[in-house]
């Protein structure tokens, strides 16, 4: 294909949407409101998976040690638990800090504990696992079992299956989201566009019957529907970020005011962004594309 005719498709392409400029403008106001609707569920979609994984993160094994166990033996099933399957973190609490601990959490009454220091400390070394998904407790618990130094393990099995269904029942909702706004804007999309090359195909009959060939006639309403698609997705791309970006400002300043709150942060926009932008490129213009093409050949069958 030589340069001068696409040059001529481009043109022809860019002619068409300023001649047709009412309905041109009303199909990316159409294709953009797909595509928000869209963004906006897609950036729910992968907050309920990072909620998700934030959620199972906080999942804790707590491990203690036999009282007879000495530093050393300590330090050495520290390092054998850090090296299992599912555990990212390990804290290691000796029983004087324990103690120190308990005195903290009983406030005005930690007095009472005056007087265990030293040889009269009756609590344990414990280690305090953080777990990557609740999968992997069973597992952890048993090998945490068979090492002889380990007196006791502390977790909680209904905590670890609620963990484990709320992370689960996030995934499947942002899943389903994802698939039926995509399917919902694709659907709208092509409407849009077939509506744009149904009030044309008078022109298009015309260029068929004066001997212009299917290319040179598909060609510039492929690429507008492209334009289109592209201009729509670029301002439901700006509309979507700016909109996230104003709840993160909200967001920093809710959890500021409510601690609780910083459990469900919202992903950062580096984060979303380039996702957002590459789906709506491809929904937008590449949905536009395929349906000029076969809208565009439904008419060239003359």
């Amino acid at each position: 294909m030589k340069i001068r005719t696409v040059k001529n498709f481009f043109k022809g392409a860019i002619r068409n949407i300023f001649r047709n400029r009412v309905l041109s403008f009303a199909s990316i106001i159409a294709i953009m409101s797909a595509l928000f609707i869209l963004g906006v569920v897609l950036i729910l979609a992968f907050n309920l998976e990072h909620m998700a994984g934030g959620i199972e993160s906080k999942m804790e094994i707590t491990i203690f040690l036999d009282k007879s166990v000495g530093q050393l033996q300590g330090k050495a099933v520290f390092d054998q638990v850090k090296e299992f399957d599912g555990v990212y973190d390990v804290e290691f609490v000796s029983k004087e800090q324990g103690l120190v601990e308990w005195k903290r959490d009983l406030g005005e009454k930690g007095s009472l504990l005056d007087g265990y220091e030293g040889a009269s400390n009756p609590l344990p070394d414990k280690l305090i696992l953080k777990v990557e998904k609740p999968e992997y407790v069973d597992s952890i618990i048993t090998k945490a079992n068979s090492i002889p130094e380990v007196d006791k393990i502390n977790y909680s099995r209904e905590v670890a299956d609620t963990i484990g269904k709320i992370a689960r029942g996030s995934r499947i909702i942002g899943l389903w989201l994802m698939i039926l706004l995509i399917s919902v804007a694709m659907i709208i999309i092509n409407n849009t566009v077939k509506i744009t090359i149904y009030s044309r195909r008078n022109e298009i009959s015309i260029m068929k019957n004066v001997g212009a060939t299917d290319a040179y006639i598909r060609w510039p309403y492929i690429i507008e529907g492209f334009t289109l698609g592209m201009f729509a997705a670029i301002l439901a791309g700006v509309l979507v970020i700016g909109g996230y970006n104003l709840l993160l400002d909200r967001s920093i300043q809710l959890s500021n005011n409510y601690s609780f709150l910083s459990l469900f942060q919202p992903l950062p926009m580096e984060s979303v962004i380039y996702d957002i932008g590459l789906i709506f490129i491809l929904v937008g213009s590449g949905v536009g594309v395929l349906a000029s093409f076969f809208s565009t050949r439904k008419y060239l069958d003359v």
